[in-house]
């Protein structure tokens, strides 16, 4: 057999999309506009009108949610909306705790930073924690459907090797180890904010004011954490169509 008739045309997926920004900037109700979405809640949004399993109080929850989920022949969803990764990094931070073995003297573990014996072994633990959940995610992306990832934001110091350090907006969690795990392995990570501009004073100061037009940015920037895979201008429209028409996953369908 020659190997060229191995050969395939490969075709679009389903989108795996992180959604991140100050609080009240309208992240849920832009999730909630992605075609038949069920929300994963790990905390209440508090959005009226949504198809939601109940709020998961533990790791162990979100697990069974997604199994049982995983588990039906058919799910009548094409989105997922895991609302919030920042809530579900506080479930798992909790369980990395209680699964720790005591300290050395016997003592309680009651941070992640002495899970495990420390030394960044808690860490370590609690990453695993979030591969082994976001394989759960990626296989409904197998399925064709669509996961839309929610995550607060914290601002955290940028250690850069060719510059000095500097502030950056990221997504809240525990650690580095656990940002990845969602960084680096979706399609979009989107920056939801409001349309500013720099005005200067007759002072000299520089002022950023803000407009009522909230935006995505989702172009590589050193100022926040943002990325995608489907070409977009560094800024686009905080709405479903705005998205949607960049990812060939929803143009196929339209086609």
């Amino acid at each position: 057999m020659n190997i060229l008739d191995s050969v395939i045309t490969t075709q679009p997926g389903a989108p795996q999309i992180l959604l991140y920004g100050v609080p009240g900037i309208g992240k849920s109700t832009l999730a909630s506009q992605f075609p038949d979405a069920l929300f994963i809640l790990t905390e209440d949004n508090e959005l009226p009108g949504i198809q939601a399993l109940p709020v998961a109080s533990t790791y162990v929850d979100v697990w069974n949610n997604l199994k049982a989920l995983l588990a039906l022949e058919t799910i009548p969803f094409k989105t997922i909306v895991v609302d919030s990764i920042t809530a579900l990094d506080a479930l798992v931070v909790a369980r990395t705790i209680s699964e720790s073995p005591p300290g050395k003297r016997g003592e309680e573990i009651k941070t992640i930073a002495q899970a495990f014996g420390g030394y960044g072994a808690g860490f370590l633990k609690a990453q695993s924690l979030h591969r082994a959940i976001k394989a759960k995610f990626d296989l409904f992306k197998e399925r064709g459907i669509a996961v839309v990832y929610i995550a607060h934001i914290e601002i955290k110091k940028f250690r850069s090797p060719e510059a000095e350090d500097f502030d950056q907006f990221s997504i809240a969690m525990n650690s580095d180890l656990s940002r990845s795990v969602y960084i680096n392995n979706v399609d979009m990570v989107a920056f939801c904010k409001l349309k500013s501009s720099h005005v200067e004073t007759e002072s000299g100061r520089t002022l950023v004011k803000s407009s009522d037009q909230r935006i995505i940015c989702a172009g590589v920037s050193d100022l926040h954490i943002s990325k995608n895979r489907y070409g977009m201008p560094n800024e686009i429209p905080m709405n479903y169509d705005a998205i949607a028409k960049y990812i060939p996953f929803y143009e196929k369908d339209k086609k």
